[in-house]
């Protein structure tokens, strides 16, 4: 972001309270401990700290304007804004320099696969020489989405941004701001139910309001093998990319092989058929790569192009990351969990030759259904076979009584915290087996993994 202070105050619908308009502005920060020399600081107000108490250090560091909702000290001479709400009008300020700049905009939404697929996408376009900007992280929320856009720069050629929520209305807000030219759907399953007191009903409402910013002229990526995506895409009046195995998917996978570690794709698309082998496994990994390639497609990218990016694609650390520890394997799908991704986990680990051991800490998030998806993922072990079934948090006994009722054989363990369960884990552990490790983020389960790295 490249902006004289009047442009700022014109596109966040602020008040100039002292401060020379014609300074510029290059970059905005959230942060007073990172603000780097000529940012703006934007002062949000959380639930644990207000940014307003620390406007002077901001300044100190080199910021050149603040953004304020409220009376706040300031050093002499420094630049300071006043908004009615300082978290709207980050996101006025990014839909505004969104505007200025021609990069063409990709919006990623749905329950889950939105990390994995926005870095294939990249990935894809860096490795043939694109100028791109994507989320950095998990900035895809009403804070980190903006900060997103905010680091484009007017060279840039595409901005690829995760679109998250926990509560409705919060896609739509993102797209308003991100006014996608692509926008895609992955899937949409039982996660935030906190906030959803209608259940997944909600989430599908929630997920559909991408729509309300696409811009006139955009594309609608969607899975077609997911009945509720289907159902938003009859809403989509414009073009449409379907992905999946369904018989009128536009990008319709032919076969996929596991081979190892790795995944070999046959996939039919507009521009024909691509063959292509990924460093990745398992269903979830397999939509990520059709949602990145109708994406690409999207861009106009050719086949050869996609391919050559893809095979050099790597997995995202905590994301179905395969990493071989003294002879035994470790799936690392640690950064989170909910009941859709984990069963797709699970299945993975399912087809492993030799003994396969999932590791696994509480699905968050999931309110009154807790208990219930909690017992489907104990009823999926059982089925399964599993060898051992290491467990952590509130629902581990749920889950185990429901293993063993539905025919688990293996080793069962409840531990108390990580250390407990990486002792028993280590104990249990011999060469080729295959161990998944995977709970939500609020459960820390890569402490587990740590722990096995660290012996």
């Amino acid at each position: 972001m490249d902006l004289s202070i009047g442009e700022i105050v014109q596109a966040v619908k602020g008040r100039l309270l002292r401060g020379d308009p014609s300074a510029r502005a290059r970059g905005v920060s959230t942060d007073s401990r990172t603000v780097k020399a000529g940012e703006v600081f934007f002062a949000l107000k959380g639930k644990r700290f207000d940014g307003h108490d620390f406007v002077p250090q901001a300044f100190a560091s080199g910021a050149v304007a603040a953004v304020v909702q409220k009376e706040t000290p300031a050093p002499p001479g420094s630049t300071l804004i006043e908004v009615q709400d300082t978290l709207k009008a980050l996101g006025d300020l990014a839909s505004f320099w969104r505007s200025s700049i021609k990069a063409k905009v990709v919006g990623i939404t749905g329950s889950c696969g939105k990390t994995t697929t926005r870095e294939m996408a990249t990935a894809v376009l860096k490795h043939l020489g694109w100028r791109v900007v994507s989320s950095p992280r998990n900035y895809n929320n009403l804070i980190g989405l903006p900060l997103s856009i905010l680091l484009a720069t007017p060279e840039d050629e595409v901005l690829v941004l995760e679109m998250g929520m926990s509560a409705p209305g919060e896609i739509r807000r993102l797209s308003q701001i991100a006014s996608p030219d692509i926008g895609m759907l992955t899937n949409i399953g039982p996660v935030h139910l906190e906030g959803f007191p209608s259940g997944i009903e909600g989430v599908k409402e929630a997920k559909a309001e991408i729509l309300e910013g696409m811009r006139e002229g955009s594309l609608f990526i969607y899975n077609a093998d997911d009945p509720l995506v289907r159902e938003v895409s009859l809403r989509f009046e414009g073009e449409k990319i379907g992905f999946g195995k369904a018989p009128d998917s536009l990008v319709r996978l032919c076969q996929a092989e596991e081979k190892g570690e790795k995944m070999d794709l046959e996939v039919q698309t507009p521009k024909g058929v691509l063959r292509v082998e990924l460093n990745l496994l398992g269903k979830g990994a397999l939509y990520c790569a059709l949602g990145a390639i109708a994406t690409l497609i999207g861009l106009g990218i050719d086949l050869e192009g996609i391919r050559g990016g893809l095979q050099s694609f790597k997995a995202v650390q905590g994301r179905m990351c395969v990493k071989s520890l003294k002879g035994i394997w470790v799936i690392d799908d640690t950064y989170n969990s909910n009941p859709l991704a984990l069963k797709a986990a699970l299945e993975v680990l399912s087809k492993k030759a030799g003994r396969r051991i999932a590791v696994l800490g509480d699905m968050a998030e999931l309110g009154p259904w807790a208990e219930q998806y909690h017992r489907e993922i104990g009823r999926l072990c059982g089925a399964l076979g599993l060898d051992g079934l290491f467990l952590l948090g509130k629902w581990a006994e749920v889950l185990a009584s429901e293993a063993s009722i539905n025919g688990l054989k293996g080793k069962v363990v409840l531990a108390r915290d990580h250390e407990e369960l990486a002792r028993e884990l280590k104990g249990f552990l011999r060469e080729g087996d295959w161990v998944l490790v995977k709970g939500s983020r609020t459960m820390q389960m890569e402490k587990v993994i740590a722990y096995l790295e660290g012996d």
